[in-house]
């Protein structure tokens, strides 16, 4: 009986843990009173706009938090006009740095969609990037990844690495 209700309680934990994931590449903490600007993050996925809304996002969970941020995100047209993505984030530092921002972030949504079943579980998955615009440097390296469950939406799950994300860069 009580080997039972071991593996039970090891296969709920794995079961809980597997549901989210942030990882970073280097652990940096970046000074919360620079300028930060925000590009539109590049979409991989097949929803669309999904690097925008990503974006926007983060844009939003930076400015809850009292960071001073200029947005750079603009419509789907934008990046689909694009070249290629390097070009495109050259352009963006350009514009970031003529703007008066210390950093650039820069992203790519690689999952944005409903699970299918039953429940239709909201699956996110982003990249995230902090340039330093002086520097040419980047400074964080992040990916989240989470699942939620059917009462959740995209959106929200897409907050929540968003805050997981934000913390381990921003003093």
């Amino acid at each position: 009986m009580l080997k039972q209700k071991s593996l039970i309680l090891i296969s709920l934990i794995l079961f809980f843990t597997n549901c989210s994931s942030i990882v970073n590449k280097n652990s940096v903490a970046l000074p919360k009173d620079k300028v930060y600007a925000i590009s539109s993050f590049w979409n991989y996925t097949e929803t669309p706009m999904a690097g925008l809304r990503a974006s926007a996002i983060i844009d939003g969970v930076l400015s809850k938090k009292n960071i001073n941020t200029i947005s750079l995100i603009g419509g789907s047209e934008e990046i689909e006009s694009a070249k290629n993505k390097q070009s495109f984030i050259e352009e963006k530092k350009a514009k970031a740095l003529a703007l008066g921002a210390t950093y650039l972030i820069i992203g790519s949504v690689q999952e944005w969609r409903y699970k299918t079943g039953i429940d239709g579980e909201p699956v996110v998955s982003f990249t995230l990037k902090v340039i330093d615009l002086k520097s040419n440097k980047t400074v964080f390296s992040g990916v989240g990844a989470k699942s939620g469950w059917g009462h959740k939406s995209i959106g929200v799950i897409a907050q929540e690495i968003a805050q997981e994300l934000i913390p381990q860069f921003i003093l």
